[in-house]
């Protein structure tokens, strides 16, 4: 260790104390002074001096006090290193060491005062927090009020009063009709309220009223039946009386050509109809005298016959008797036996498929406005009644029971049967009383109510089906001369140029359809069956042609007829998105052509379209792709050749503006 140098007299007065006498640093009075102030806070009570120190940081710059602070470090430093220099020198460094002591102490408070003032940061941090989640509070509550005002106010605005449901007459109705003193307009017409209950106070005054009225007819109800019973009973003790006038009047029957004997007659052979074929010739014949004299019932057969039946079914219960009860014991028969037993069986055939010797002759007259083809295919009555209603083709047993029966003697398929009597179509069994449930394994009785309910519906979709197919047949002569038939409702829908020509028109089989693929799909999705009438057209325009597949259904015109259409260009086959728009406008807005013309005619017009837009197809360029393709000129007037993100044509005409538009 250094020995310390004690301090002489001699030294005071040498030239480096002097130096350091005149180098000490100027801030040394205000230390000094700020000492002096140290002191007297450290001699007030503790309390006070906080109270003051919380005074002065609040009077104090924060910024002040920091270059104080780096003032007094920096102040410091040089004290150091003074300090060392005099302790090199073994000169007295109390001085230095007193300064930089109270420097030091500065340094203390400005710290401390630091401190306080980031704590009543904090503080003022804090608070300010506090208040932000106080009123962040207070957000939420009134957020929460203002939703629940919301749902209050939703279900006010959704509730529906019982008034609601009862429905009034409209306002203007209401004034026009109300009195005045419930009307009140002066006052309903400024107030929806008031006009509501007004409207409410006439409809009850119009449902006491009208309450009124049904019991008034309830009265004249009962009078008139009373009035009913009496006239009622005078026409039944009628008939015995007009039986003898009858009886007298016969000869004045001859002599005017009455047939009233005639009509007896057949009355008195429709007791010995079976109970179906009865109820037809009852329900025929009351329809006929009511609603359609053009519709003609009679009765056929020999009536000997007839009655002689009645016994032979009789006999034919007792063979099935005797049959059952041969060979109880169940042992094996002889040859000569089973023969007898296949003769037997054969007999219980054609006795089963035997036709009854009786039958009803129903003839419906229409009135045709052309020639008519008596010889055409479309007029058999296979094709004519086949399908008169929809799932009624005659090709299945409409009683599950009929089948066991021909089972029971060896008919083991439904088309023998066929073949031999004829189809059973639905509709037949129907206007003779006769309703079969699905899969019904029990014998049906006739009733008079199902052969009311279905024979006006019958003779109608008969008469129907008769039109609709020699206007069909019609058609299709026409077509056949390669001409569209059209009158003069019809070319009201069509432009009066039309360039493309029909040059082809054949009928086609079922397995040429079949060999197409786009065909096929439509035949194995249902839309095409076997029973229909298939042909191919063709329409021809330069040297492009438009082959179009024809499907006419059995039930034409209530099934409209399906196209199938693909463009050739040469040896190019075109099936596209323009030609599957040809083929919509065909199939699926058929409704237009029928709105102002008949539906009879629906094939021609659905040819008549299919032509047009085959003429819009082409002018429109939809070939213009194709290599080799002709170009042809716009003759049709239209806005736009396309349009909408399908590119789509214009194939909707419309007639009063004679343009073509898209849909």
């Amino acid at each position: 260790m250094k020995r310390r140098r004690t301090r002489t007299p001699s030294d005071a007065g040498s030239p480096s104390q002097e130096k350091k006498a005149v180098k000490s640093p100027p801030t040394s009075s205000k230390s000094a002074s700020s000492i002096k102030d140290g002191n007297a806070i450290k001699s007030s009570d503790g309390q006070h001096a906080a109270n003051l120190e919380d005074i002065e940081v609040e009077k104090r710059s924060a910024a002040t006090d920091v270059a104080s602070f780096e003032r007094g470090t920096e102040e410091i430093r040089k004290l150091v290193a003074e300090i060392q220099r005099e302790k090199l020198m073994d000169a007295d460094t109390n001085e230095s060491r007193i300064r930089c002591t109270l420097l030091f102490t500065i340094l203390k408070k400005l710290n401390r005062l630091s401190h306080m003032r980031c704590k009543k940061a904090r503080e003022r941090t804090q608070e300010s927090k506090q208040k932000v989640d106080s009123l962040h509070l207070q957000l939420q509550n009134l957020l929460y009020e203002v939703m629940h005002l919301k749902k209050e106010i939703t279900k006010c605005l959704e509730f529906k009063s019982k008034d609601e449901e009862i429905e009034l007459v409209p306002e203007a109705e209401f004034f026009k009709d109300a009195p005045k003193e419930i009307s009140k307009p002066d006052v309903t017409k400024e107030d929806s309220h008031q006009l509501m209950l007004a409207r409410l106070d006439w409809e009850l005054e119009q449902r006491k009223r009208l309450a009124v009225q049904k019991e008034q007819f309830l009265e004249k109800k009962e009078t008139l039946m009373k009035e009913i019973h009496t006239k009622k009973e005078f026409l039944d003790s009628l008939q015995p009386r007009l039986e003898n006038i009858l009886k007298a009047t016969q000869p004045v029957q001859e002599y005017m050509n009455m047939p009233l004997d005639a009509q007896r007659l057949q009355h008195e052979t429709a007791r010995y109809l079976p109970q179906p074929l009865y109820i037809l010739y009852v329900q025929a014949s009351a329809y006929s005298e009511a609603c359609d004299r053009h519709l003609e019932v009679k009765i056929l057969g020999d009536l000997d016959i007839a009655k002689a039946a009645i016994e032979t079914k009789t006999a034919a219960r007792e063979i099935d008797s005797d049959s059952d009860q041969e060979n109880p014991d169940g042992h094996k028969r002889s040859k000569h036996r089973r023969k007898k037993e296949e003769a037997r069986l054969e007999e219980k055939r054609k006795l089963l498929l035997k036709k009854h010797p009786l039958q009803i002759l129903i003839q419906v007259r229409c009135k045709v406005p052309g020639p008519v083809l008596a010889n055409s295919a479309l007029l058999s009555p296979e094709s004519l009644l086949t399908n008169l209603f929809p799932d009624d083709g005659g090709d299945k047993a409409p009683n599950p029971s009929s089948l066991y029966q021909l089972a029971q003697v060896g008919v083991t398929t439904f088309a023998y049967f066929v073949s031999l009597v004829g189809k059973p179509y639905m509709w037949a069994q129907r206007i003779c009383g006769l309703d079969f449930l699905p899969e019904e394994l029990h014998e049906v009785v006739p009733k008079s109510s199902v052969s009311l309910s279905h024979m006006e519906a019958t003779i109608k979709a008969v008469r129907a089906r008769i039109l609709a197919r020699l206007a069909l047949q019609q058609q299709l002569t026409s077509l056949e001369g390669l001409t569209i038939p059209g009158n003069k409702n019809s070319l009201q829908m069509f432009p009066s140029k039309i360039s493309a020509k029909l040059s082809s028109w054949q009928p086609a089989t079922f397995e040429e359809f079949m060999e197409k693929p786009e065909l096929k799909r439509l035949v194995d999705e249902g839309f095409i069956e076997e029973n229909d009438m298939l042909f191919q057209a063709v329409f021809e325009r330069s040297k492009v042609h438009l082959k179009a597949s024809v499907v006419l259904s059995q039930e034409y015109p209530t099934t409209p007829p399906l196209f199938s259409i693909a463009v050739t260009c040469g040896q190019t086959v075109i099936r596209d998105s323009f030609t599957k728009a040809i083929e919509a406008e065909v199939n699926v807005f058929y409704p237009e052509l029928t709105a102002h013309d008949s539906s009879l005619n629906l094939l021609a017009n659905q040819l008549r379209r299919l032509q047009m837009c085959f003429d819009i197809y082409l002018e429109c360029g939809c070939l213009n792709d194709v290599e080799g393709a002709e170009t042809f000129d716009r003759e049709k007037f239209f806005l736009r050749v396309k349009k909408g993100r399908d590119r789509g044509l214009p194939l909707k005409y419309d007639s009063n503006q004679g343009l073509f538009t898209q849909r």
